[in-house]
């Protein structure tokens, strides 16, 4: 299955810089988890089994691969390239069907590479703030995984089933069981 979702990790989560003169060393890897718990928490299933989450990195954290998954989404460190938007852009380059991606950076670079293959691209932070609101931008429609109807346009906004579980949502509970499966414990 081809790629819905591309996002520029540390893009995404830049708002919330460093903390002050002293940080605490984990603060960057607790951003990391923060954004892939929501977007576990956020995107539907069928979503995020086609998202990709690319960080720079010269290594990837301890004990882990360069590239893995987290309930479906993959996380993948830039390693072998200077930074991740140089795999960001090659992972849109080889694209088969970018009219189907979306791109979520505020890199104008990134969004540009988006443009020129006929991708969309999205301002991480509004991007961002509209999934936390239960509001998801892609650039193809996606069917309700809860009763097969279809999304009109590119945006998903009804976030609640009949149950009042969130649509596609997973407990946060299973969240954190699949962060510690991974690594990510706290």
């Amino acid at each position: 299955m081809s790629l819905l979702l591309i996002l520029d990790g540390y893009n995404v989560i830049a708002p919330v810089a460093g903390p002050g003169r002293r940080p605490d060393a984990n603060w960057l890897k607790r951003e990391r988890e923060q954004l892939i718990r929501r977007l576990c928490e956020h995107l539907p299933e069928s979503v995020r089994n086609q998202t990709v989450v690319v960080f720079d990195a010269s290594r990837p954290p301890p004990n882990r691969e360069s590239r893995y998954a987290v309930n479906g989404v993959e996380i993948e460190f830039a390693v072998e390239q200077p930074e991740a938007d140089d795999l960001i852009e090659e992972r849109i380059a080889q694209h088969s069907s970018p009219k189907q991606l979306a791109v979520v950076s505020s890199d104008h670079r990134i969004q540009e590479a988006a443009k020129r293959r006929g991708a969309i691209a999205f301002d991480s932070q509004e991007w961002l703030d509209d999934l936390l609101d239960g509001k998801l931008h892609l650039a193809v429609p996606i069917r309700a995984e809860s009763n097969g109807a279809g999304q009109g346009g590119s945006q998903v906004n009804d976030s609640s089933s009949s149950s009042g579980k969130p649509k596609g949502g997973v407990p946060k509970a299973e969240v954190d069981d699949w962060l510690r499966e991974f690594g990510f414990d706290q």
